[in-house]
Order: structure tokens, then sequence, then C-alpha cells
């Protein structure tokens, strides 16, 4: 498994126009900056973030949008995983989502009848048993 410089290395030749950033945690910011963490060893968590890029998805307006695009940069970065000699690692992508599954089930709940509301184009939720109307409580990191 390469190490991170390595891989920024890379990276950086094969995308010339992404941005690479020193932060404290990876993220991506269209159109073309990969924030990363340089005391983090793990590589997938670099690749995902130009699954982001290599994806050019990043516009949503319901939380179960970003969790689609939350998965196409996965599989993006499984696409590329041979190229730069990291290991596929199904059962830690598949964590990470589960992060972003959580996030939208317990958005989704509503405090007075512990039920599953549904999420309107203005990403309002709404119950359908009481009427309840709330909006999302946080992102996930």
């Amino acid at each position: 498994m390469p190490k991170l410089n390595s891989l920024l290395s890379k990276l950086r030749a094969d995308y010339p126009d992404l941005n690479f950033t020193r932060a404290e945690r990876f993220q991506f910011s269209p159109p073309a900056t990969v924030f990363y963490d340089p005391s983090e060893t793990e590589p997938l968590l670099l690749l995902h973030e130009v699954g982001h890029y290599l994806s050019k998805q990043y516009d949503y307006s319901s939380d179960i949008e970003l969790l689609r695009i939350e998965s196409i940069a996965w599989e993006q970065a499984h696409q590329i995983c041979a190229r730069y000699g990291v290991a596929w690692d199904d059962d830690f992508a598949q964590e990470r989502l589960d992060s972003y599954r959580d996030w939208l089930h317990a958005n989704s709940l509503c405090s007075n009848c512990q039920i599953s509301g549904y999420q309107d184009t203005a990403g309002l939720y709404h119950c359908p048993l009481c009427a309840k109307k709330w909006q999302r409580k946080y992102i996930p990191d």
C-alpha cells in the first residue's frame, strides 16, 4: 500500500487541474479541490475524494441524493485503486457509507412518532402520521 505522499505525487501528476490542500479532514470542494489530512494513513480516503472530482456530481437537493453521490465517489475510488497500487477494502468503504445511511435514517425520524418521514424538494422532512415538519439535523463528516 503506497504511502500518502507517494500517492499524492502520482495523483498530482495525473490530475494537474486538481488542487490538493492540507486540512484536518478529507473533503472535496467543487470544482477541483481535495482537502486531505496528512496524518491519515488510509489511501482510500484520498482516492474517495478524487472520486468526487472524477464523478463530476456534487449538487444535491435531498439527503438521499447526497448518499447517492457518496456511493458514486466510492465506486470511482474502486475503479482507480489498481492504477495506484491501493488495495480495495469494500468493508472500509461500506463502513463509511454506513455513516451516511445512519445519518439519513436519523434525519428522517420524526421526534413525535419515531417513524421515518419523507423529504420534500426544499429539504424539509414531513411525518406521514402526525404531519410534523423538520429540517435535517446535521451532515456527517
